[in-house]
This record gives C-alpha cells, sequence and structure tokens, in this order.
C-alpha cells in the first residue's frame, strides 16, 4: 500500500470516529472541519495517485418562472428535503464570505441503497458558494468512504422562464463510479423535476428580492 492510500486509511479512521456522534452543534462544526480537511487533502492529490476516476454529466431543465425566483429557491439545499430520494437530513454548519463570496457550510446525512439490498448512512460534509451577479453557484461535497461531487449550478433566462443547468462531476475509487454516477444523476433529476414542480405551482410562495431585475 503506498504512502497516500495509508494517509487515507488513516483519515478515514479518525472520520469514522467523529461520525459516531455529532449531535451538538460543536460536534457538528468538529465534524465538518475535519471531513473538509480530508476533503482538500485529497483533491490536492491527483487522481490517478489517489486510485481515482471522474464521471460527469450535465443535466438541464427550464422552469417558468422569473430567473431570481428560481434560483433562490434551487439554491437552498433544505428545499431538496422530500425530494432527494436519499437525503434525511441538513444540518448548519456556518455561513460567511471567502473572498467576498457568500458561503454556506452544511452536512447532509443520506440513506443510500446499496446492491446487495443493504442500506449505507452516508455523512456528507458540502459547502455551497454563491454568485448571485453571475447567475450561478458551485458546491462541492464529500463522503466518506471517498465519494467526491462538483457541481457548478447556471441560471440563464430563456423564453418562458428560467434554464437551470447542472454540471456534475463525480469523483470516485472504480469499483464505485458507475455506481455513484447512477445514483447521483438519479437523485439530482428527481430533485430539479421536483423543484420545477413545486416552483411552477406557487409552493414556495414569494420573496420581496426577487423581481427580476440584475
Amino acid at each position: 500500500m503506498n504512502a497516500t492510500l495509508l494517509r487515507l486509511c488513516a483519515l478515514l479512521s479518525t472520520s469514522l470516529a467523529l461520525h459516531a456522534g455529532a449531535q451538538t452543534p460543536a460536534e457538528a462544526v468538529a465534524l465538518w472541519n475535519g471531513d473538509w480537511a480530508q476533503y482538500l487533502w485529497l483533491e490536492s492529490v491527483p487522481l490517478a495517485t489517489r486510485g481515482y476516476v471522474e464521471a460527469a454529466q450535465d443535466l438541464s431543465i427550464v422552469i417558468e418562472a422569473p430567473l431570481k425566483t428560481v434560483m433562490r429557491i434551487y439554491s437552498n439545499v433544505d428545499n431538496s428535503l422530500g425530494l432527494h430520494p436519499f437525503l434525511k437530513a441538513v444540518v448548519p454548519v456556518r455561513r460567511t464570505e471567502l473572498d467576498g463570496v457568500p458561503t454556506y457550510d452544511f452536512i447532509a446525512y443520506e440513506d443510500i441503497p446499496l446492491a446487495d439490498g443493504t442500506l449505507f448512512h452516508g455523512v456528507t460534509v458540502a459547502q455551497q458558494r454563491f454568485h448571485l451577479k453571475a447567475h450561478y453557484y458551485d458546491a462541492d461535497s464529500y463522503d466518506v468512504p471517498g465519494i467526491v461531487t462538483h457541481q457548478h449550478i447556471t441560471f440563464a433566462r430563456v423564453a418562458g422562464g428560467t434554464q437551470v443547468t447542472e454540471h456534475l462531476v463525480f469523483e470516485a475509487p472504480p469499483q464505485y463510479i458507475a455506481q455513484t454516477l447512477q445514483g447521483g444523476v438519479y437523485a439530482h433529476a428527481l430533485v430539479q423535476n421536483g423543484l420545477k414542480a413545486k416552483i411552477e405551482s406557487g409552493a414556495f410562495g414569494h420573496h420581496d428580492g426577487d423581481a427580476d431585475r440584475d
């Protein structure tokens, strides 16, 4: 086993210990900080060196509503609850700014079905970065045993409403990449279509900041 894999195994052991009892806000912050440090280290290592591969897919949909309305609702991860087939809870960690960019750190708890019929209780640390004036946001997420997802979500005015395009990139060990891609795309497509239906029905209501002007 090479040094990269040895270090990854050590980090995973520490992370799993934290996952066993993140109940209080302080414990959630400690879990997020520890896993995010692990994610940053992992991303500093080339895919081939860490034995990973990547797969990408775009998902696009037109929602019949103003851009600001769509972006406000779509970028709120809490609105995915009940639509995402695996997502069970979202725990806020912090809202801050990085180099002037509004940023949201959170933990997502998921129950992910495996091929053998069992459920994997996933703990995912994630960060969203909002570029409101440019009409996009980015999100990165990481969960043990090392699945990484990068999202670049864009919003564009089109005839009839707003086109939302999710650019998804998944990174995983080769034995997990097919299931990661399939499950990730399936979940994101369900959320897209669910949000479209709810936004177009007015289920999320009106917000004073939704006036469709830059």
